[in-house]
């Protein structure tokens, strides 16, 4: 089953003095426990795509089928609780929340799954131990290094239990050993586990190991 499906999809981003064209004409499908890389210079609509397949952001036009439910006319608010049942995110940057600790930021997506404390906690734990995290439960985000704040925020991700993870640039600001333990991790939760994941991604070496490679080019997707 397609997990994803984006049909003519494209994305124009308007003011008073200019328009942009960000996507245009996007056809894509992305079948359930593949590994899509997606390639391109800056700027030719990387980004925008992965927050348009995680409902982040709504197509201009086209269409956009998440796990077989057509999403164009959910509310704000329903597209905002399927996408917290089905998508986890990661991001260059991490996102952690700086005043909580590694425990309480893998907990926070749980609060709007209608999670009680306990489980909360049991799970959260679980994922940190996956992620090789465990022995930093209490520390903040700014007592980690790079890889260790993108393996929480890898986990964080999963806490839903998600069936897709759609990743922008998750090893873009970490060194190449660092980068490696990271897209093994990746690896690992799509051949172990079945995850659907979307990488967008600069590493040539790290797309080839993907299922497939989607190119993009001012906003057009090239091969």
């Amino acid at each position: 089953m397609s997990m994803i499906e984006l049909k003519g999809v494209g994305r124009v981003f308007r003011t008073s003095e200019v328009e942009t064209i960000a996507l245009e004409n996007v056809n894509i499908s992305v079948e359930g426990g593949e590994f899509v890389a997606v390639m391109g210079p800056s700027g030719c609509g990387k980004s925008t795509l992965l927050n348009i397949m995680g409902l982040l952001d709504r197509p201009t036009e086209g269409e956009v089928i998440l796990k077989g439910k057509p999403t164009g006319s959910l509310s704000d608010r329903e597209a905002a609780a399927f996408r917290n049942r089905t998508v986890g995110f990661v991001f260059q940057s991490f996102h952690l929340i700086p005043s909580l600790n590694v425990l309480q930021n893998v907990e926070m997506p749980l609060l709007y799954c209608g999670m009680s404390e306990g489980k909360r906690h049991e799970r959260a734990r679980q994922l940190l131990e996956q992620v090789g995290m465990s022995h930093r439960l209490r520390h903040l985000p700014s007592q980690l290094s790079g890889g260790q704040s993108q393996r929480v925020a890898i986990a964080r991700a999963m806490a839903c239990n998600p069936d897709v993870l759609l990743a922008d640039e998750p090893t873009g600001n970490l060194d190449s050993h660092m980068s490696t333990e990271i897209m093994q991790l990746l690896l690992n939760l799509n051949r172990q586990e079945g995850r659907t994941i979307v990488m967008v991604t600069h590493n040539e070496e790290q797309a080839r190991q993907a299922n497939r490679i989607i190119r993009f080019f001012d906003g057009r997707q090239v091969e």
